[in-house]
Order: C-alpha cells, then structure tokens, then sequence
C-alpha cells in the first residue's frame, strides 16, 4: 500500500507539471502558427493523458489476489503501461496528419522572443520531471513510472529540436519546421516501441531474474545438494519464483520441510520484490 501511495504521489505531481507545459506550448503554437511547437504540445498533452492511465491502473492493481485471479492483478499495470505505448502512437499520427496539411497549405510562424523563453522553460521542466520518475521509479519499482521517465524524457530532445526549428524559421528556412515535426513523430515511435516492447516481455512471463544467480543464493543455504529447473516471471510489482531442489535421501520429511522454507526465506531476502516461491523438493539419490 505504501509503494502505490508513493507512486500517486509522484503521478499527481508530474500531471499537474505536465498539463502547464502542453497548454504553454499549445497556446504559443497556435498563436505563431509552429507547427513544430503544437506538435511538441499535442505531445506534452498525451503525457497528461499518461498519468490518468497510471492513476486508474494503480487503483486496480492493488486489488488483492482473488479466486479468479490467484496471483493478483500486478499485470493491470503493464497493460496501461503498453496504454502510453498507444497514445504516443496516436500522437505521432496526429502530427504527421498536421505536417502533411501544413506542406499543401504553408503557412509562416511568428517567432518571437517569447518563444524562446517558453521553449527553454518547458525543457528544464521535462528534465527535472523525467529524472524524478526515473528516480522513484527505481525507488519503487514501478515499471510505469520507469516507461513514463523515458516518454517524458524524450520531451526535451523533442523540445531541443523545435528551439532548433524556431533559429531555422528565423533564416528563412521555412520548411525545416515541416521536416523537424516528421523528425519528432520518429522519436516518439521508437520511444513507443521501447515501451511497448519492454511490456510484451512483462506479458510473456519472460524470465525476470538471473537464474544464475538465484542457483548461487539457494546453494549457500546449508543441506543443499542441488539445484534446477529454476524459473521466474513477473515485475517491478511482484515477482514469482518457481525450482527444484534436491536434498539428502535420508533426510527426514520435517528436516527437509524446514529446510525448504529456509530457501525460500533466502530468496525473498535477497530478492525483495519476490512476492511467492514456489519449491519442489526431491531426494538427491546418486546418478
């Protein structure tokens, strides 16, 4: 409960950061007539539209685990994470449509000096924000807030390029605005598909921790023999852990009992966001 209070807190902050950043660039857009700077806005708004969707999926997330649902509903959370995936997507259409109006119906922009402090401001804004979700995300664990810190970071290079686009207008080199809006839609697609590739494998139950590694944990536990089959999936907001392991054949039932609770504690203690460990234990007869 804790995590995903942290978690909203850190949503309702970058929300509200976010909602002044895309009206700022909407308004100066639409009034200059950039469309590189309403592309960037439209952007900026989709960002918003992020953390409505982290603020509904941590609502359902923490429900507990019911008879339909055993091992929880942790992967509501992957799934609005692939949900920012999508609204970048329709965002990167959006702008192309806007780019392909403004190439048969060209139109000037207006810069001014405004501009430029409006641009600069929003770009130590994303900044700030996008290392503040990544920070907590780690922090918390939060494959959400760890996918939102690569969106919004990819607002400042997007930003860093209409200031770009804004010396170029003033060169007279109108149709770089038009060629720099295409140049964001390509960012925001790859930063789309980094996310959304990230949550297929969450989706996947691809493996989540090194197998290795959990071997080396469990074989320090005394009275082991050996160790395999070892499996793992899930993310940031539980993981499961499934093995084998083998112990001495004349050990007693209790003995091996409690010893296979001693694995498992080691695990959870090295792995602390190991939710379940699932144990198998078998008689190491000589091969």
């Amino acid at each position: 409960m804790y995590r995903n209070q942290k978690i909203a807190q850190v949503l309702w902050i970058t929300l509200g950061l976010n909602l002044m950043v895309a009206c700022l660039k909407l308004i100066y857009g639409y009034f200059s007539h950039s469309l590189s700077l309403e592309a960037d806005g439209f952007h900026s708004l989709f960002d918003s539209a992020s953390n409505v969707i982290g603020f509904i999926s941590l609502k359902l997330a923490i429900k507990p685990p019911d008879a339909d649902h055993p091992y929880g509903h942790q992967k509501i959370e992957t799934l609005a994470t692939m949900g920012v995936a999508l609204l970048l997507f329709a965002a990167g259409y959006e702008i192309i449509n806007g780019a392909i109006d403004r190439f048969n119906h060209p139109v000037v922009p207006i810069i001014s000096v405004n501009n430029f402090i409006v641009m600069i401001f929003t770009m130590v804004v994303n900044l700030w924000v996008s290392s503040f979700e990544k920070k907590k995300g780690k922090e918390l664990q939060s494959d959400f807030l760890l996918a939102d810190a690569i969106h919004t970071r990819s607002d400042f290079f997007i930003s860093l390029s209409v200031l770009i686009s804004f010396v170029a207008i003033l060169l007279h080199l109108v149709f770089l605005d038009i060629i720099i809006a295409c140049g964001i839609v390509i960012v925001i697609g790859f930063v789309a598909y980094s996310i959304l590739n990230r949550s297929i494998h969450v989706l996947l139950d691809t493996q989540s921790l090194n197998p290795d590694h959990i071997r080396s944990i469990v074989m320090s536990v005394t009275g082991m023999r050996s160790c395999h089959k070892i499996r793992s999936r899930g993310s940031g907001a539980g993981i499961f852990v499934d093995l084998h392991i083998q112990v001495d054949p004349q050990m007693t039932l209790d003995t091996a009992h409690r010893l296979t609770h001693k694995v498992i504690e080691t695990i959870k203690k090295e792995f602390p966001l190991v939710v379940d460990v699932l144990i198998h234990t078998e008689p190491a007869y000589p091969k």
